[in-house]
């Protein structure tokens, strides 16, 4: 099936609602960080419009079809696997995946200030995803309920893990270049945000995928329609704005 198809066929499931009031967004005129599905997206290298609209979407389609298409005895790994096949099916060319095992150096600290020196080193130095890293650094003075926290953290949130998607987003004329980070934490907290856990010696270990992804500009404005008109119901409550300060 072409990208079109594979929209037309899916199955997106209930996102459900979010547990704080939210603004919807205008698609037409995304911020440069946006909480889209499971990925909060820095798109500071990316200011087309367009380019913004169409990676939000595929990412929220992507993490809906996954969500949706898990089955008895499916763990994390399937979740994670489906999710970029359906990104894949969409024509985001995947390549270079790293997966490791780490370990967060300092204790006694919250997750997100733990992640910074992570995320400087996966996403390939400073210069990238500068709206995430600042966003992580500026999470001292947030309030836990403000509601792309929410968003993040319940979207963070499959089987035994907590799983946290980080996209720096750069694009040409011609071509979107994704740099996509995923942590992977096994914890379990029902009361705590994810990212303002506090990090001790059983939960400092954690997984992480580091992928690049390529698209072609002409193949997103493409499948953009489709997707917007697929997701409509939806978009309101699973795209929300990064308002990180």
């Amino acid at each position: 099936m072409n990208a079109l198809e594979v929209i037309d066929a899916a199955d997106i499931g209930d996102a459900g609602v979010l547990e704080s009031d939210t603004t919807p967004l205008d698609l037409n005129r995304l911020p440069a960080g946006v909480v889209s599905g499971t990925t909060l997206i820095d798109f500071s290298a990316a200011p087309d419009p367009n380019v913004r609209s169409s990676v939000s979407l595929a990412m929220l389609f992507a993490s809906r079809v996954a969500t949706t298409g898990m089955k008895p005895g499916d763990d994390e790994d399937d979740w994670l696997a489906l999710y970029t096949q359906k990104l894949g099916e969409l024509g985001f060319r995947v390549s270079g995946t790293a997966v490791m095992k780490s370990s967060f150096k300092k204790k006694d600290v919250a997750v997100h200030r733990a992640l910074i020196p992570f995320l400087t080193i996966a996403f390939g130095g400073v210069g990238v995803g500068p709206i995430i890293l600042a966003g992580l650094r500026n999470l001292e003075q947030a309030d836990a309920n403000e509601p792309w926290i929410v968003l993040f953290d319940k979207q963070t949130r499959r089987f035994e893990a907590s799983e946290m998607h980080f996209a720096a987003v750069g694009s040409t004329a011609t071509e979107t270049n994704i740099r996509y980070v995923v942590a992977r934490l096994n914890v379990k907290t029902n009361t705590t945000r994810v990212l303002f856990l506090r990090i001790d010696k059983t939960n400092a270990e954690f997984e992480s995928a580091t992928t690049t992804m390529t698209a072609d500009n002409s193949l997103l404005a493409t499948a953009e329609p489709r997707l917007r008109a697929k997701l409509d119901r939806i978009i309101a409550t699973t795209i929300a704005e990064a308002d990180i300060g």
